[in-house]
């Protein structure tokens, strides 16, 4: 008889107990990373503000950068989860919405409300990518690559449902270039608007940008 392997137990509980951990870790790093910066932030007042110890810090997220990482992950997604930002039910109402113009007043939400979560982390890993950090330059790097990406996608939910009035590359920097964090930054966070007003003014100015007048 051929010797069969048997898997390894894994409890239930101490599954929930490491998810809680990394999440303790990530918000404990969010907050110190927002109030002091990246390169003030060190594992230590991590470990510290999260109540564990520092090979926990290591063992359930990883080095600082793996942990800047984390947070800015669940900043774009909004939990910890493993379904991808285009895969939330946010970016699915535009997929069900009955016209472009539905389409992008959904996609103007899902924006809104991602920046709200990851506008002041996108600040803070910009300032420590421009002090010449070279993880958080290769992080920074790859999350402008994403945005780009991710326009492209939305662009085509759009397409699907009306007319561009740009080719779909063009639309799609358009998008990037009107979804960037600094935008919302300046007019919410720097500015005098409320997340309402950014909505709005989003959706206004992707229908004008991005389809035929009817």
């Amino acid at each position: 008889m051929d010797d069969v392997k048997e898997r390894p137990y894994v409890s239930p509980l101490r599954e929930a107990q490491a998810a809680r951990t990394r999440l303790a870790v990530i918000d404990a790093a969010r907050h110190l990373f927002l109030e002091q910066g990246y390169a003030s932030t060190t594992v230590d007042q991590i470990a510290k503000l999260a109540g564990v110890s520092k090979p926990t810090v290591f063992s359930s997220v990883g080095s600082k950068a793996a942990i800047f990482k984390a947070v800015r992950d669940v900043a774009m997604a909004g939990d910890d989860g493993p379904a991808p930002v285009l895969d939330r039910p946010s970016v699915d109402r535009a997929r069900k919405a009955a016209s472009a113009e539905e389409a992008i007043h959904a996609l103007a939400s899902h924006i809104s409300a991602l920046q709200k979560r990851y506008g002041l982390i996108d600040a803070v890993l910009s300032g420590a990518a421009a002090c010449g950090d070279p993880e958080l330059l290769e992080l920074w790097e790859t999350a402008e690559a994403q945005r780009r990406t991710g326009a492209g996608f939305l662009i085509e939910i759009v397409a699907a449902k009306g007319r561009l009035s740009v080719d779909p590359e063009e639309a799609a920097d358009r998008l990037s270039t009107f979804m960037a964090p600094d935008n919302y930054r300046r007019l919410v966070r720097a500015g005098r608007w409320s997340d309402d007003d950014y909505r709005e003014w989003l959706a206004h100015t992707l229908t004008h940008q991005l389809l035929l007048s009817s």
